[in-house]
């Protein structure tokens, strides 16, 4: 900011002191000090230390509108220090925010903060100034972030402002209420604490920690009547809570010291007595109160819930009954007496009257659970869910197969799910327990029937899909390893049988179907399988392996090099390289073999494609060279023919009559130089006497001229 934007800061006229009343005088000497002191500081325009003792004085007493007035105006003329001369704009807030505290918060009277309206416009004014500044965000759930950093270093005041502003929002209203009445006490101001702790439990009315809160200040504040209120209401949700029913003792006994002589508040102190234990003494407050007001129905209840929690049923059965006497459906004598007959082992009885107030209070849940536990002790459990079908509710025809459930009891269970899917089809859950209990004796054919229902009635739901897809899986592998056993027992037949029946089918059932017929030696089957396995799953080096090895089997070299070098493709490490050795070998004969025989018919067309695929595969292969030579020989092809020839030699030592025919190739070509050497050649490594021997000679010497000599 440019210039000062902050409005002049008007503080409010101090007046009065400590009201003196029956306070003692070192009581009043000590705030006076404090808050002479304060004033002094405020004149000297030190702030700070005027906040301190205003403080100090108002813990001495927190009621004091002078004390309150004097914080107010430190408070703001600091915030205006910090805004025009220090520029500190979060600073100003935080005393805008205490002030604001003090001048609409704290009071109880509505009339100071009527008088006090101009300052507290003036105050949010310049407080909104600051945070548009500073560019705060004022959403309810920053604010009540804010709420608990200003907190968190012991700003009170400025805090609860804060939770206060947040608490205006639904979702935080409590929350910042009850943050509001804590730090209301805190700051010495039980009374509107309490107004706080009431506004937090308008908004939330279960919240139990707020509603103790609310109970303990209006115990100390005297509000007795609305304090006894909420401890009963607190004690119903946390029985046995001995906070509570002291608390009520010590409230009770007050009133009963001014009114000894009331029937209820003795019969109420009984009630106090009972339940912290000390029956004895509730005894003689009951019999008090009885004898103050013999006609109450109450008391005698009392009476005899006491006398049963001593397990006197007799007595107890008395008391029940002589409420019964004056009030023939009061349902509460008839539950007790029930409960108390129970006890005593005549269930019987007990259920008679139980079934009466079923009658009476339709809606009595109590009275239909006991029924429900009398019936159940004495039927078993497929009759206790034949009950429940016809006299129970479907919650607890639910709730009771789901307890079979949970003790293993699967049969029954079974048969209380079933009970309860005739009755209504709408619950999802009841379909998947169902089948899960299905699965749990294998019997998988009806959990999966169950659970398809259910998909189709709930297509959507999560739960069903999921427990569907587990039993399936269950299922499967249940299968796989049946035929797994039926595999390591030899009996391959049942365990393709096995295999196939498995569906979806995955790569391990048709491993195994492949490997079953591969044992049988049914190879064309083990491949096919093997080959929809691969299909299901082309990165498992394992497959090709296998099914390059049974090519090999079958002596299809072709096949067999295809799939073993897509076995190697995936691990180079694989087994296949050897056995590729051994079949690219082989391979290569076959092919070898099968040209020499088309060229011994004379197909030489085709006899010539063996041998180049031969040589395609094997560059070095001696064979196909020579027989590729004679082909070019046929076809008139010399030159060629001397390639392939010169090529036998380079790559075998087996084929001396390469040279001849070389030499017979050149002599033909008139290249008489180049034949007498090739001539002479194979006259030096051939040692059979034959006719090509003889020739080569015979030749050598005509063509002698033609050389030099």
């Amino acid at each position: 900011m440019r210039e000062k934007f902050l409005k002049t800061v008007c503080c409010l006229a101090v007046t009065s002191m400590l009201a003196q009343g029956n306070v003692s005088a070192g009581v009043i000497e000590a705030f006076a000090e404090h808050y002479n002191a304060a004033q002094n500081y405020l004149t000297q325009n030190q702030y700070s230390s005027a906040i301190v003792e205003f403080r100090k004085a108002m813990r001495i007493n927190y009621l004091d509108n002078s004390a309150r007035i004097g914080i107010v105006n430190a408070y703001l003329a600091r915030a205006a220090h910090y805004a025009n001369t220090e520029k500190d704009y979060s600073k100003a807030a935080n005393d805008f925010r205490s002030a604001l505290f003090y001048l609409k918060m704290y009071p109880e009277n509505e009339q100071d903060i009527q008088n006090s309206i101009g300052m507290i416009q003036s105050a949010n004014g310049n407080l909104n100034q600051c945070l548009k500044v500073m560019g705060t965000d004022t959403t309810a759930g920053a604010r009540y972030k804010k709420a608990e950093e200003l907190r968190a270093v012991a700003n009170f005041p400025a805090a609860a402002y804060e939770f206060s502003k947040a608490a205006e929002n639904e979702k935080y209203a409590s929350e910042g209420n009850a943050q509001v009445g804590d730090l209301m006490k805190l700051l010495g101001n039980d009374k509107r604490a309490a107004d706080y702790y009431q506004k937090a439990l308008k908004a939330d009315p279960a919240d139990g920690v707020t509603k103790m809160k609310y109970a303990r200040t209006l115990d100390k504040i005297g509000q007795y009547d609305t304090a006894v209120t909420q401890y009963n209401d607190a004690l119903a949700n946390a029985k046995g809570d001995m906070e509570v029913l002291y608390a009520l003792e010590r409230i009770y006994l007050k009133k009963l010291a001014q009114t000894p002589n009331d029937a209820d508040l003795n019969a109420n102190i009984g009630a106090i007595k009972q339940a912290q234990g000390d029956l004895e003494s509730a005894l003689n407050y009951y019999g008090k109160a009885e004898r103050l007001n013999p006609s109450s129905t109450l008391t005698r209840l009392n009476v005899g819930t006491l006398y049963q929690q001593k397990k006197d049923y007799r007595r107890a059965i008395e008391a029940y009954d002589s409420v019964l006497t004056l009030e023939p459906s009061n349902t509460k004598a008839l539950f007790y007496k029930a409960q108390a007959l129970s006890e005593m082992g005549d269930k019987q009885t007990a259920l008679t009257i139980y079934k009466s107030i079923a009658l009476l209070d339709p809606n009595n849940k109590d009275a239909r659970n006991a029924i429900s536990n009398i019936v159940k002790e004495t039927m078993t459990p497929i009759e206790y869910i034949g009950y429940l079908s016809q006299n129970g509710t479907l919650s607890e025809l639910y709730d009771y197969s789901y307890k079979l459930h949970k003790e293993n009891k699967i049969d029954e269970a079974i048969h209380g799910y079933r009970a309860y899917i005739q009755k209504d089809q709408t619950k999802a859950d009841a379909y998947v327990n169902l089948g899960i209990c299905y699965a749990s004796k294998d019997d998988y054919g009806s959990a999966i029937t169950t659970l398809n229902v259910a998909k189709e009635k709930f297509p959507a739901n999560n739960l069903v899909l999921k427990t569907l897809k587990e039993i399936h899986g269950d299922y499967n592998s249940t299968r796989i390893t049946a035929a797994s056993a039926s595999y390591e027992a030899k009996d391959y037949k049942k365990a393709i049988k096995q295999y196939l029946e498995i569906s979806p089918a995955t790569e391990n059932t048709m491993l195994g179907v492949a490997a079953s017929y591969q044992a049988l030696n049914d190879y064309d089957n083990a491949i096919l399988y093997y080959k929809k396995a691969e299909a299901l799953n082309a990165k498992n080096a394992e497959i090709p392996y296998y099914i390059g090895y049974l090519y090999s089997e079958l002596q299809k070299w072709t096949e067999a090099e295809t799939y073993l070098k897509k076995a190697l493709s995936l691990n180079p490490e694989s087994d296949a390289k050897q056995l590729l050795s051994y079949v690219q070998q082989n391979g290569t004969l076959g092919i070898l073999n099968s040209g020499i025989e088309l060229f011994e018919k004379q197909d030489f067309a085709n006899a010539l494609s063996k041998f180049n695929e031969v040589l395609k595969k094997e560059s070095n292969n001696a064979y196909a060279y020579y027989y590729r030579a004679l082909i070019y020989d046929e076809q008139k092809q010399p030159k060629s023919a001397i390639a392939d020839y010169l090529n036998v030699i380079k790559n075998s030592k087996d084929f001396p009559i390469a040279n001849y025919m070389i030499a017979v190739d050149y002599d033909g070509l008139e290249n008489y130089k180049e034949a007498f050497k090739y001539y002479k050649q194979f006259v030096s490594v051939y040692s059979t006497d034959d006719e090509y021997l003889k020739y080569a000679k015979d030749r050598m010497k005509e063509l002698e001229p033609y050389v030099g000599g």
